[in-house]
């Protein structure tokens, strides 16, 4: 009984965990490009 337990709380971190990965992975995707375009704004300003 207690190792059925102590196994649902690993697998409900492990999700926390994965989720909080996916959102991340996802918002530093999103900010990726932006960085580039601001890269070549200050390219085109140093010009």
């Amino acid at each position: 009984m207690l190792g059925g337990t102590l196994i649902k709380k690993l697998v409900n971190s492990n999700i926390a965990i994965f989720v909080t990965m996916t959102k991340f992975l996802s918002y530093t995707q999103k900010i990726e490009p932006l960085g580039k375009m601001l890269k070549q704004l200050l390219m085109l300003l140093k010009k």
